[in-house]
């Protein structure tokens, strides 16, 4: 006679969050026309509260001009299902998309509205384009 022994299913994990924190995202021109400079932009993904993980869009720069140390500069944070949002605010929306968000570490929902398709028409008739 065999003994039969069953074995516990494996259960997949789900992916670690990757131990990088600051990722570079993109640049902008600050100051005014003629006489810009270019700004460096990072997502920093903050720490994690009751109300859920938070994000920052920092970049680094010196405290006054006299100084050659840059320091970290916290330009804006947000909630994380609010990321794609703070990415439009400073023109970065094509630069990263909701796949390297998610590498990044980034488990929000995307809040995107749906595109409305008409069908009929008053009449009742298909609509054909």
């Amino acid at each position: 006679m065999t003994n039969i022994v069953d074995f516990p299913k494996i259960e997949k994990i789900p992916q670690a969050l990757p131990r990088q924190r600051v990722y570079y995202v993109g640049y902008r021109y600050v100051g005014p026309m003629l006489c810009q400079e270019v700004q460096n932009l990072y997502l920093k993904r903050k720490g994690i509260t009751y109300e859920g993980r938070w994000w920052a869009m920092i970049t680094y720069a010196p405290f006054n001009d006299y100084s050659s140390r840059l320091y970290s500069l916290e330009l804006e944070q947000c909630h994380e299902d609010f990321v794609p949002e703070m990415l439009e605010v400073y023109g970065l929306q094509n630069e990263v998309s909701i796949s390297e968000l998610r590498k990044m570490g980034w488990r929000g929902r995307v809040l995107e509205p749906a595109p409305a398709v008409q069908l009929y028409t008053k009449q009742g008739d298909l609509f054909v384009d």
